[in-house]
């Protein structure tokens, strides 16, 4: 028998045993279309006529994976409502829909409402109706024009391809589009699929990428002037009912380079490890060894979390690691790497410096000699006194570092945040920030400074 027949049946094990855990059961499937008709037929009872219900998302399109019972409930607005009236509206029918559940506003364009309803969560989202995508004029729009080009392409098996993919993301740790994972969409998994055929077929065509990925489904446009509109992109895959809109925005290059690497190591030992990792018990004496052999200083800044949602507090506490790190590096230290972690209503953003003590005194450098006007500025400004020190032709002064610690300078953020350009939802719980050092952080996170140290062991 071939070789490749033997892979392919290889993988076809793998990927059956996958399905048999990921796709909803029978059972799943028929109490949730129960449940959400349901509730569908109730919010329709609240709300007028001419406002449509209907659900979106992946349960619609029968990509969802097995006990993701999430549900996009739209209504659908005529454009006679205005922005305003649209919210609020929505709001306040959604509210009545999910009386007596929990709920929660999130943020898109506008707000709209997360309730968990009998082990469910529902997001109520109020939209406009629109017949052309040129008519939109909110962002979630779009939407029931993705359920319609999705449904009106699928086949039943490459449903099941979308949820390999799904749980093959989920593995990686590079499912969702949130802010907090800078991942792959639900959306773009299925766009995906239908570009390559099969999940199998997407994996093969990722793991030899040698260029940024740009695909134009619906257009004529090449990469060239794509990555030319989207420069920042890792990756560019052109809304098909939106040529505007690149649907791998949020993919970071870290998540397509975790992608790329993870299908390269499937494809050579197929296994269902790659979509269901097991989490490792810390191990104190591993760490240990770890710490002692890295030479390097540990810190976290610990603060309570903000109350936004997770859209909105992610970017920001990356924004915070990024900000603080440049200020590091402007006081010439050396920042290893930053990590981040949420536990308990907490937020960690912890640290690791290569060179994290400097000596208190440093040489400024000084114009040449021969710029007699910016030499007597330079040194009225350093308040240099005779002897005068030179180094070839330029003058030079002696300066006090104001730190000459890492530590001394992660303090002074704590105590005088607002300078250092802290997002805001940030600097209103800098109040209750806490340096801690890694004697500490041992103590109160030790799995989140095992997964650390596992990433970058040595």
């Amino acid at each position: 028998m071939p070789e490749t027949v033997l892979i392919g049946k290889k993988y076809d094990m793998v990927l059956n045993g996958v399905l048999a855990r990921i796709k909803p059961s029978q059972k799943e499937m028929w109490e949730d279309q129960e449940f959400i008709t349901e509730f569908l037929k109730k919010i329709d009872g609240i709300t007028p006529k001419e406002v449509e219900i209907i659900l979106a998302g992946s349960t619609s399109r029968g990509t969802n994976l097995r006990g993701d019972r999430d549900f996009d409930v739209f209504m659908l607005f005529p454009k006679s409502y205005s922005i305003k009236d649209l919210a609020n509206l929505g709001l306040k029918w959604g509210k009545q829909a999910t009386k007596g559940w929990k709920w929660e506003l999130a943020y898109a364009q506008h707000p709209y409402l997360r309730a968990w309803v009998k082990g469910r969560e529902l997001d109520i989202v109020p939209s406009y109706k629109i017949s052309e995508i040129s008519e939109k004029a909110t962002a979630v729009d779009r939407t029931p024009f993705h359920a319609a080009y999705i449904l009106s392409r699928i086949t039943e098996k490459q449903k099941d391809d979308v949820r390999l993919l799904k749980q093959f993301l989920k593995g990686a740790g590079i499912y969702g589009a949130e802010g907090k994972i800078q991942g792959f969409s639900g959306y773009l998994c299925e766009l995906l699929i239908l570009a390559y055929g099969s999940f199998i077929g997407f994996i093969q065509e990722i793991s030899s990428l040698k260029e940024i990925p740009v695909f134009d489904p619906e257009g004529k446009r090449t990469r060239e002037p794509l990555i030319k509109i989207f420069p920042e992109a890792a990756m560019i895959y052109i809304d098909p009912v939106d040529k505007d809109r690149n649907v791998a925005a949020a993919v970071s290059k870290t998540s397509l380079s975790l992608l790329i690497y993870t299908s390269r190591k499937f494809l050579k030992q197929p296994s269902e490890r790659f979509f269901f990792p097991t989490d490792e018990k810390v191990d104190r004496k591993w760490m240990e060894k770890q710490l002692k052999g890295r030479d390097s200083k540990i810190f976290a800044i610990e603060f309570n979390s903000p109350k936004e949602v997770e859209d909105i507090r992610w970017p920001q506490f990356y924004k915070f690691a990024h900000k603080l790190s440049d200020r590091a590096k402007d006081c010439h230290f050396s920042v290893f790497d930053t990590d981040i972690a949420e536990s308990k209503g907490k937020c960690i953003v912890l640290f690791e410096f290569e060179i994290y003590q400097l000596p208190r005194i440093r040489k400024v450098v000084g114009p040449p000699l021969w710029y007699e006007d910016d030499v007597e500025e330079f040194m009225r400004s350093h308040k240099v006194t005779e002897p005068i020190w030179f180094e070839h032709d330029k003058i030079l002064a002696l300066d006090k570092r104001r730190f000459a610690h890492a530590e001394e300078l992660l303090k002074d953020v704590i105590l005088k945040p607002a300078p250092y350009g802290v997002p805001p939802d940030i600097l209103k719980n800098m109040r209750s920030s806490k340096l801690l050092d890694i004697k500490s952080i041992k103590k109160k996170y030790p799995e989140f400074l095992f997964a650390y140290l596992k990433k970058r062991n040595i």
